[in-house]
């Protein structure tokens, strides 16, 4: 789709995912640095810019306070909301037994982020089977592939659900938000902005639910949208 039919003048909250999203490529964790900078400059603008991750709140909180960003934090893809010092708990704790169980039957190693987590837990490597689809049905549990990790969670709204309570939290109307990602578990959270946006490298199931697709990838791709709303709104 061509950037000029893409209103952004509106914008006033920038939400993003971070890995595949900021990171240089989707096997990547390295964070580009050119697009972090493009993402204080909106910040000097007075479009704030949050982080929306299936990542573990320290991770994307210290991320945040030391990149500049003040739009707020949502992590364990949607389970848990942070805004303006305070900080929000919106789904059932998945037990921790659960995670070995889960890890020692398919013999999948632990991310080293699960010590820190509560309510959803991440195991490499990505791919989900149909045994490990069908072992979390009878749990009653969703799983997901983040293209970085399966995740298993009791969440059924993934990140859609945190989104909504920060932007309760934030006083802002989805219609004023734009949000970019890369990969399946960002479907969710796109159903609660008004402005979608897919990297280049997306998964299918996330460029068919956006607005806006970028010409480039993962993190280049971020840089791209960034630039064309600091063009309009310093041509406004």
């Amino acid at each position: 789709m061509a950037s000029e039919r893409l209103d952004l003048r509106k914008v006033r909250l920038v939400l993003t995912d971070l890995d595949g999203t900021l990171t240089v490529s989707r096997d990547s964790y390295k964070l580009d640095l050119e697009t972090i900078a493009a993402l204080r400059r909106l910040e000097k603008l007075g479009i704030k810019v949050g982080l929306v991750s299936g990542n573990s709140y320290p991770v994307l909180r210290g991320l945040a306070t030391y990149l500049g960003l003040s739009g707020g934090v949502v992590a364990e893809n949607g389970c848990v909301v942070y805004h303006s010092g305070t900080y929000v708990a919106v789904c059932e704790p998945l037990d921790r037994k659960i995670a070995k169980e889960f890890a020692d039957k398919f013999n999948l190693r632990e991310s080293w982020q699960n010590e820190f987590r509560r309510f959803e837990y991440a195991f490499y490597p990505a791919t989900v089977s149909q045994e490990m689809r069908e072992w979390a049905e009878l749990r009653g549990l969703m799983i997901k592939s983040s293209g970085y990790a399966v995740h298993i969670t009791k969440n059924t709204e993934g990140k859609g659900r945190g989104v909504r309570k920060l932007l309760e939290m934030a006083g802002i109307d989805k219609s004023y938000v734009l949000g970019i990602g890369d990969s399946d578990t960002d479907v969710e959270f796109f159903r609660e902005v008004g402005v979608r946006v897919a990297v280049a490298n997306a998964d299918e199931s996330l460029k068919s639910a956006s607005d806006f697709i970028t010409r480039s990838p993962s993190s280049e791709g971020v840089r791209e949208i960034v630039e064309i709303i600091v063009e309009e709104r310093e041509h406004e």
